[in-house]
């Protein structure tokens, strides 16, 4: 009894497991070698995820195929535009060449009647139809002269004085005329505006 007072009492036995299967040696595993093996999946778990994988395929396919197909379309797109913006300018460019051809004949009928008066009528009537090719695509004058100065259709580069109240504030005279085309000021009206003191 007194040897098992000495030793002390261990409330619960030491547990020890040895592996004896024959087949592994822990000292002979190389541990650099050991390659990290995929996760297996159960058969139903892998026969779907070869599906995710060939739909995922199938729509990088798909997804090439369009952004190609757009890529085509914006190319085709731009040649078309490319196309009817040159036809446009071609257009704008016949009118004024059938202006300058009038400029033409002014100048060689004043050139062969000696006077200034036929130069006058054959510009005029080039400046007339100028303005019948401008007002065909939409350009219109801006009126101003006598009317309330407009700080959106017109630009005051100067004051006149002006006796009459009433005159105050109304443009007075025109140094350039502006144009609108379709609404949207093309040209803003150079002018000076009546200043009552």
């Amino acid at each position: 009894m007194e040897d098992q007072e000495k030793e002390p009492k261990s409330e619960s036995p030491e547990f020890q497991v040895i592996d004896k299967r024959h087949f592994v040696n822990l000292d002979t595993i190389d541990t650099t070698t050991l390659t990290e093996e995929k996760p297996r999946y159960p058969s139903y778990v892998e026969e779907l995820m070869a599906r995710m994988a060939e739909t995922e395929r199938k729509f990088q396919e798909k997804k090439k195929q369009i952004d190609e197909e757009i890529a085509r379309t914006k190319a085709r797109l731009q040649v078309d535009f490319d196309r009817k913006l040159e036809r446009e300018k071609q257009k704008i460019v016949l009118s004024f060449l059938e202006i300058l051809d009038n400029l033409q004949r002014a100048t060689d009928a004043a050139s062969q009647a000696g006077t200034v008066e036929h130069l006058l009528q054959g510009v005029q009537l080039t400046a007339d139809l100028f303005r019948s090719k401008l007002q065909s695509m939409g350009v219109e004058p801006i009126e101003a002269l006598g009317q309330p100065f407009d700080p959106n259709l017109e630009q005051a580069v100067g004051t006149v004085k002006v006796d009459d109240a009433s005159r105050d504030g109304i443009v007075i005279e025109e140094v350039q005329p502006g144009y609108s085309m379709q609404g949207q000021l093309l040209r803003p009206a150079q002018v000076r505006v009546g200043r009552f003191e």
